[in-house]
């Protein structure tokens, strides 16, 4: 007869009580070590956790954390803090890529929080997650303006789930009159309020649209040189991201380019995102960006490639049309 391997509860609880005996750890670091020091202990501790922790025991720890003293400790860090409370009711908002971004606009809210809270912020906004997002803006940006270069004349963009757009900011196409259109497509209120504000005198354009009302053909935005969609593929769901990625792919004029970001499976940050920010996130790696993008008829593909940032946070997919 063959013995039935089962895990004692008691080896499971254990393994549960390491979480709270790191989460005591760090509490006791914050007041005899640096902030930085407490914070890289949390986030590594966090992302060994999360990989040895079956299912319920990380959603346990999930659901608990935030009864620990170490809570408002962290949160007196604005970037954790916006980013757990959501004033916006969703995550990933505009404001909270500000914080990471270091725009004028959230620099009262930081200087207002307490001097521990300012010394975690300075920690989490150099994350591994946060230069990724900094990245991203980068990468939008280049892609404009190497199609504009190349197409030498003006060029149309569509973001989709646009926020602040950032990016705009950073693009040489756009200043030097190289876009005659850029649509900025976002279902934030206070984005497009934003959008509108900033960029009265420019080519961009706030539209309040979403992923649904795209995929239902909802609005005519007519085609384009460019569509990107820089931090929606995170939130939805494979059926989703497919509809998306086929809806803007025949948006894209002869010769036009999509690309789209996902963070990516493994990434050191993830169980601190999890926890103290609540900041949930669908992570892929290759095959399933492939997934993606595998229903798009291949006749109408000029090329097509998969790449990562340069801390492989995050893996992009770009297809051009033929």
């Amino acid at each position: 007869m063959m013995d039935t391997q089962v895990t004692p509860f008691s080896h499971r609880r254990s393994r549960y009580d390491d979480a709270l005996a790191l989460l005591d750890e760090v509490s006791q670091m914050f007041s005899t070590q640096p902030a930085a020091d407490a914070m890289s202990c949390l986030v590594s501790g966090l992302c060994d956790l999360r990989e040895r922790l079956d299912g319920h025991e990380w959603r346990l720890l999930r659901s608990e954390w935030m009864h620990h003293p170490l809570a408002r400790v962290v949160h007196q860090d604005p970037l954790t803090s916006w980013s757990y409370r959501k004033p916006r009711g969703y995550p990933g908002d505009a404001r909270l890529l500000d914080f990471i971004y270091g725009e004028t606009n959230i620099a009262a809210q930081v200087s207002s929080a307490t001097r521990l809270g300012r010394e975690i912020y300075g920690f989490t906004s150099e994350m591994a997650c946060a230069a990724a997002i900094r990245e991203r803006r980068g990468i939008v940006a280049k892609l404009v303006d190497r199609v504009a270069h190349e197409r030498g004349r003006q060029i149309s963009v569509l973001s989709i789930g646009a926020g602040h757009l950032r990016e705009a900011a950073r693009s040489r196409a756009l200043a030097e009159g190289n876009v005659a259109r850029w649509m900025a497509v976002d279902q934030d209120k206070e984005a497009l309020a934003y959008l509108a504000r900033t960029f009265s005198e420019s080519p961009i354009r706030p539209v309040g649209g979403s992923v649904t009302s795209l995929i239902a053909g909802q609005h005519e935005l007519g085609s384009f040189d460019v569509i990107y969609a820089a931090g929606v593929y995170d939130h939805v769901s494979e059926r989703v991201a497919k509809r998306l990625t086929e809806t803007a792919f025949a948006m894209l004029h002869p010769g036009g380019e999509l690309l789209f970001a996902n963070f990516a499976r493994g990434i050191h940050d993830a169980g601190y995102m999890e926890t103290f920010m609540d900041w949930r996130l669908l992570f892929r790696d290759e095959g399933e960006i492939e997934e993606i993008w595998s229903d798009l008829p291949g006749q109408a593909i000029a090329s097509r490639r998969l790449f990562r940032d340069a801390n492989r946070n995050v893996i992009y997919g770009l297809v051009q049309s033929v």
